[in-house]
């Protein structure tokens, strides 16, 4: 790879911990009570289109666009990051 480019993932690239983060987004949407990311996405004024994505774990999520999204949605670090998460495989 030249210097200065940048390397794109693909989402079977990512790490498996993307995966479990977006599937406990996912989760914690749903006991929230909204069907699909989108309404969710709309609700707390998130950007749908890339929220979709980290929920899919299709696209890397910096630990600062995970922090600015559980805050919004009122969820702790330590909250997000509880047994629940431990269990998902």
């Amino acid at each position: 790879m030249e210097k200065g480019s940048k390397e794109v993932k693909n989402r079977n690239d990512l790490p498996i911990e993307i995966k479990k983060i977006g599937l406990r987004l996912k989760g914690i949407r749903k006991q929230l009570g909204f069907s699909n990311s989108d309404k969710f996405a709309n609700h707390f004024e998130l950007d749908r289109a890339q929220y979709g994505k980290y929920e899919t774990g299709s696209q890397d999520l910096r630990m600062s666009s995970l922090i600015n999204i559980l805050n919004k949605i009122g969820v702790s670090l330590s909250d997000f990051f509880n047994e629940e998460y431990d269990s998902i495989t």
